[in-house]
């Protein structure tokens, strides 16, 4: 695993039963700074390679590396610098998006400033 892929996978699989193999051999090399998307159709693992990268499930078999670490052995320090979202988010129609933003704020316990931040981000 190198330092210069923000993440990499070496012959990730996975299955949900005995006879259920959903990935079979993923290896990615994602480079620092770059933007990367997973496209296919629905079933193809695009899912469950992101919840086995996060660890939202178990690997099975393979190796996972974000920021030149290993996964299974740095999970809480690589966490602490990742941000995701798999799916749909989770919002509140009848909120502004600074109301939205209040309540993962109280949620997360961060500093009232960055509501600002990531509304300056997002324009």
């Amino acid at each position: 695993m190198q330092d210069s892929y923000c993440l990499e996978t070496a012959d990730l699989c996975y299955r949900y039963s005995n006879s259920d193999v959903v990935l079979k051999g993923i290896n990615l090399q994602v480079p620092q700074g770059s933007i990367y998307g997973f496209l296919g159709p629905n079933g193809a693992g695009k899912t469950t390679t992101l919840r086995l990268i996060l660890g939202l499930l178990k690997r099975q078999h393979g190796i996972i590396a974000i920021f030149g670490k290993r996964f299974d052995t740095n999970r809480i320090e690589i966490l602490r610098n990742v941000g995701s979202l798999i799916e749909s988010p989770s919002l509140y129609n009848h909120l502004t998006a600074s109301e939205n933003l209040s309540v993962w704020l109280k949620v997360h316990q961060c500093p009232k400033g960055r509501i600002a931040e990531v509304l300056y981000l997002s324009a």
